[in-house]
């Protein structure tokens, strides 16, 4: 048989990729034809690693896949994603191509059912009331009067200016400073946090600590109001030593900043108010007490006209002289008697004087005065004498030491005529001949001076002892 179309081609060979070629084509691939999606499923195996990527699996009734949320963008999240809990994830396909496993990368969650600042709300709620951040016996009273109050708000927003009128017209006396802080929208809890550490150790720092902080801004929906949930404003609250008045959005409205302040109040206008409210009480008093002063004394001048009254009917004032009568001669009878019995003391000490004068005159003390000078005389005579005997026996007993002292003195050999003699190179004392050497140079200790000399022999001197030489 004829091939009229020519022979036929071999098959052409597949190209030879490495491991890691292939999971990379497969994953551009994946990537480039799935995009995002959206996906919805149960979460399970929930576990957060140190470098912030939290990673998890997406199941259902039927099939599960493996899925990793990256720290970028899981600080986005408002909630805390939990086993169980029933999310819908925007993600992407890819492979993770160092294992070659398929994989989501989960780029943003919200939780099916419960929306998720309800969750987040309640998840940071437990955890800080766990931590005691919100137990009443950490917070202390608000001051009644305070004197210096601390605005921690936004300066553009309505709330402030309400603050500053009620406290401008019911406590004048206060001193306000506004702390300008972010509100809303992103980087809001940390300005918030900011403000309130300002407020509390900056003023401070600056000399004028504050006596109360209200920390709060005016209504808005709850995502404009979630800043003051979040929990580095929540902490910042709990962390202030000056008291917090926390006043966040209408009555309806509860956060978190609410339960770590040490009160909150409804509005903010409501806690402008609680901050003046000792002040006005103050000044209602103040203002009630001329009218007081005033009926007092219209109280007490009645009391004293009829006590005047009273006084002008008594028989002393209607006929005043009887009782002077009376009393200038009682006056006149205790003169009398004064008179009489100073004589009589006096007569009675000049008696007891005469009796006492001869006994002082025995008593002197001139004749015990003389005896003791006498006797004192007498023992100086005798410590004189026995110092002179001390010091002679002293005296004889020196002398006898130094002529003891005098008799072994080398300097005593010396004046007899000896000398003493050392080897001039090293200082040796010569005890004998034979230590120096002819030519040896040698000093000679004299009893007063030395000299210097060279030897030119040295003799060694025969000496008898015990009979041999």
């Amino acid at each position: 048989m004829v091939d009229l179309l020519g022979p036929q081609a071999p098959p052409a060979r597949p190209p030879v990729l490495t491991v890691s070629q292939l999971n990379a084509r497969v994953k551009g691939l994946l990537e480039e034809e799935f995009g995002d999606l959206l996906v919805e499923g149960e979460v399970s195996s929930w576990r957060l690693y140190p470098s912030g990527h939290a990673y998890f699996d997406l199941k259902d009734a039927a099939a599960k896949a493996g899925a990793v949320m990256f720290a970028g963008r899981r600080r986005f999240l408002r909630f805390q994603p939990e086993d169980g809990m029933r999310v819908l994830t925007r993600c992407r396909v890819t492979l993770y191509e160092r294992d070659g496993r398929f994989q989501l990368s989960v780029l943003s969650m919200e939780p099916l059912g419960e929306g998720a600042l309800e969750i987040a709300f309640r998840q940071l709620h437990q955890r800080l009331a766990q931590e005691g951040l919100f137990d009443p016996a950490r917070k202390c009273p608000l001051p009644e009067r305070p004197r210096r109050v601390a605005l921690v708000t936004s300066r553009e927003g309505a709330a402030v200016q309400d603050m500053l009128r009620v406290l401008r017209e019911r406590a004048p006396i206060v001193e306000v400073v506004v702390v300008h802080t972010q509100v809303q929208g992103e980087g809001a809890a940390a300005s918030i946090a900011s403000a309130l550490r300002r407020a509390d150790r900056g003023l401070a720092r600056l000399g004028r600590p504050a006596d109360l902080i209200i920390v709060g801004r005016g209504g808005g929906s709850r995502e404009d109001l979630w800043a003051f949930n979040e929990e580095e404003a929540v902490r910042a609250v709990a962390a202030c030593g000056t008291p917090v008045l926390s006043a966040v959005g209408h009555e309806i409205d509860t956060t978190l900043t609410d339960l770590a302040a040490d009160e909150s109040a409804p509005t903010p206008t409501a806690a402008a108010e609680r901050a003046a409210r000792g002040w006005a009480a103050l000044s209602r008093e103040v203002q009630r007490i001329p009218g007081d002063l005033l009926r007092l004394l219209r109280l007490r001048l009645e009391e004293g006209e009829e006590r005047l009254a009273a006084l002008g009917r008594e028989r002393v004032f209607r006929r005043p002289e009887a009782g002077l009568d009376a009393l200038g001669q009682r006056m006149d009878g205790l003169f009398d008697r004064l008179w009489r019995e100073t004589r009589h003391a006096g007569r009675a000490r000049a008696s007891a004087l005469a009796a006492l004068l001869p006994r002082l005159r025995a008593a002197s003390p001139r004749r015990r005065v003389r005896q003791g000078w006498e006797g004192l005389i007498e023992r100086l005579r005798r410590l004189i004498a026995a110092q002179a005997r001390l010091r002679e026996r002293k005296e004889a007993a020196l002398a006898a030491g130094a002529g003891r002292l005098e008799a072994v003195s080398p300097l005593a050999v010396l004046a007899r005529g000896y000398s003493l003699a050392y080897r001039e190179r090293d200082g040796a004392l010569l005890r004998e001949a034979a230590q120096a050497a002819p030519g040896d140079r040698v000093r000679l200790r004299l009893h007063r001076g030395t000299l210097a000399c060279r030897v030119e022999e040295a003799r060694a001197e025969a000496r008898l002892e015990g009979g041999s030489e």
